[in-house]
Parts: structure tokens; C-alpha cells; sequence
């Protein structure tokens, strides 16, 4: 009973280190990540850099590539792509992209039932080859309101929001009236009191 706790526990923590925004190719032994810091993640932040990541073991060092992000979306037929470039090192190639969200016509971010948040994945092109595509990242925000009545700071008021997602968050304001939120999904933001 306890061997088998003990490979259950081993077999959690397998899938969410090595599973979590990571893609390797088979045969080829590539790698994608998208990483915070040194930890692998599936979550961007707005307006903050994120680390691609990618292992490329059967491309010559000093190679030139470069880097394709893609917007997931099933509602637009062109989705917003971004480009960076980048060298080979040790088989490796590493780059920092400030993650940002360009919002359009075709954009429904608002509290509908067909929300589809923003996701991003990424690939790699090298000497005529593209590499497999990377698991997608969805895009959070941070929110930061400050809440006043007739000029006066409303410190350790109750509040409720409707998330784009239709989800809810609650708390108070601190002690300068502000309504800190971190890691939102991007839309529309509703106080509903």
C-alpha cells in the first residue's frame, strides 16, 4: 500500500514538472518551454517578459534562428504573430519576449459566453526547418483600482468583480483604497459592487 502511495505521489509530481508548457518532438529531441524565471510555466502576464525556451541537440551552434509566436484563436483568420531572433548556443536557444496583446475588431473579450482567452505558442525556424510547436501559454493581468468616495479613500471596503471569464474575485481595499487582483484573465472587468 505504501509502494503504491509512494508511485502515485511520484507519477503527480512527474507530470506537473516535466508535463506543464512543455512539447518534445519525438525523434528529434527537441524541447519547448515557456519559462518564468528558472520554472517552466503556462501562464504570461500583460506587459511582462517571459522566457522561450528551446533545446535543439542537431543544430551547429552559432546558428541564426528565429522564433515565430503565434496567437491561438478559433475566431480570427489571421491571428497576431510576433517574431524574434536568436542564436544557437550549446544547443540551445533562449530569448525574452515582452508579452503583449494587441486587441482588434474580430477581439470579444467581454463577459459573452463565447470568451476565448488569449493563448500564445511559439516555434522555432532553423536552416529551412521548422520545429514542433510548443504547448500554448494563456495571458493574465494584473489589476490594480483604486476605489474613492467624494474624494475620500475607501480603505478595507468590500468588493466583488466579474471576470471577462464570467468568474468572480472578492476581498477589500487596502489601506489606500486599492483593489489588487493578480493574475486575471484579460478582458473586460466589472465591479458588481
Amino acid at each position: 500500500m505504501k509502494a503504491k502511495k509512494i508511485c502515485i505521489l511520484a507519477s503527480i509530481l512527474a507530470i506537473f514538472l516535466f508535463g506543464c508548457a512543455t512539447t518534445k518532438a519525438t525523434g528529434t529531441g527537441e524541447t519547448l518551454l515557456w519559462k518564468s524565471g528558472l520554472r517552466q510555466t503556462d501562464k504570461a502576464l500583460l506587459n511582462k517578459d517571459i522566457t522561450i525556451f528551446a533545446r535543439l541537440p542537431n543544430v551547429a551552434d552559432g546558428t541564426k534562428v528565429k522564433i515565430t509566436i503565434i496567437e491561438m484563436t478559433t475566431k480570427k483568420e489571421n491571428p497576431l504573430a510576433y517574431e524574434l531572433e536568436s542564436t544557437v548556443k550549446h544547443g540551445k536557444v533562449k530569448a525574452l519576449w515582452r508579452v503583449k496583446y494587441d486587441v482588434d475588431d474580430d477581439t470579444n473579450l467581454g463577459f459573452a459566453e463565447n470568451y476565448e482567452q488569449p493563448s500564445y505558442v511559439f516555434c522555432v525556424n532553423y536552416d529551412g526547418k521548422t520545429s514542433e510547436v510548443s504547448k500554448p501559454v494563456k495571458l493574465f493581468c494584473d489589476l490594480y483600482m483604486k476605489l474613492e468616495f467624494r474624494g475620500r479613500v475607501l480603505k478595507g471596503y468590500p468588493y466583488c468583480l466579474k471576470l471577462a471569464d464570467g468568474s468572480y474575485r472578492k476581498g477589500e481595499t487596502n489601506k489606500n483604497g486599492l483593489i489588487i487582483e493578480k493574475e486575471i484573465p484579460v478582458g473586460a472587468v466589472r465591479r458588481v459592487y
